[in-house]
């Protein structure tokens, strides 16, 4: 009988060792792939490289090439395929685990660029050539509006019903673009800028800091906080009745009010209406 017991033990436990196993299996394959493996050629054995879930990153017209650049070297460098672009592997079409590196590398730049930019660059074999022409292209372009940039910052003026704000919002928009592509407009001349903005509107403020000036530029906040107030003073001004105009409003008033009787006014008779009784 203990036989008989030990033997359907021993039964049991190799049932549920199987079930395990399966059980390993099928979660094996339910879960996601996280590694994919690339085959060389002859003697090139295997290499597996460690993709993660993320897409590379998409060139954008707002961002610019530098943010771009930025973005796309981090993520090439988390997969190991930067130095194929930047040129520091040695090109080898022999060698597997370059081909490899080379094509993914491809592949991210070519899903991250513009169709427009890359139906011009999809038909190059490496990555290389591909970004030193997108990169040529794109820094190309980038000269040229950071030229007319430059341009409209500095004959930027102030328009009468703008708003004071507004106006501000928009040199910092274009100060903020011109820092995207490595032209980076100090403190300095921005006080600048903003101060010939004004110059026909606001006279007063620049004369201020003409005279408070000491050989050293005006702090640009302190710029920026002056003109917001002076445009919240106007602003409050114009709600305002002007003093010279008050006179002539209550006059108007005044006019336009119906004058009462006077009770204390006897009524006297027209002298037509006395002449029948002196004929009388």
């Amino acid at each position: 009988m203990q036989a008989n017991s030990g033997g359907q033990q021993q039964g049991q436990q190799g049932q549920q060792g199987q079930q395990v196993q399966q059980g390993q299996q099928a979660a094996g394959q339910q879960q996601p792939n996280q590694q994919q493996v690339a085959t060389g050629g002859t003697g090139g054995g295997a290499t597996t490289r460690r993709v993660c879930g993320s897409k590379p990153p998409k060139f954008t017209e707002d961002g610019g090439f530098d943010l771009y650049q930025a973005q796309v070297e981090g993520y090439l460098v988390q997969h190991g395929c930067w130095d194929v672009v930047a040129g520091n592997a040695v090109a080898n079409a022999a060698d597997p685990q370059w081909m490899e590196r080379n094509q993914f590398a491809r592949y991210a730049l070519l899903f991250g660029m513009l169709p427009k930019d890359s139906k011009k660059v999809c038909k190059m074999t490496t990555a290389r050539e591909m970004w030193t022409a997108f990169e040529q292209d794109k820094t190309k372009r980038a000269y040229a509006s950071e030229i007319r940039l430059r341009r409209d910052l500095y004959a930027a003026k102030f328009q009468p019903g703008e708003g004071m704000e507004t106006y501000l919002d928009r040199l910092e928009g274009m100060r903020r673009q011109l820092a995207n592509m490595n032209a980076v407009i100090s403190d300095a001349d921005m006080v600048s800028i903003v101060l010939q903005g004004v110059i026909d509107s606001h006279r007063n403020v620049v004369r201020l800091f003409n005279r408070n000036n000491t050989g050293a530029a005006p702090d640009l906040a302190t710029v920026v906080n002056v003109l917001l107030g002076e445009d919240e003073t106007d602003k409050a001004c114009a709600a305002e009745v002007p003093v010279k105009d008050q006179p002539a409003l209550v006059t108007k008033v005044m006019a336009q009010r119906p004058v009462p009787p006077n009770p204390k006014k006897k009524f006297n008779p027209p002298a037509t209406a006395l002449i029948p009784i002196l004929q009388g």
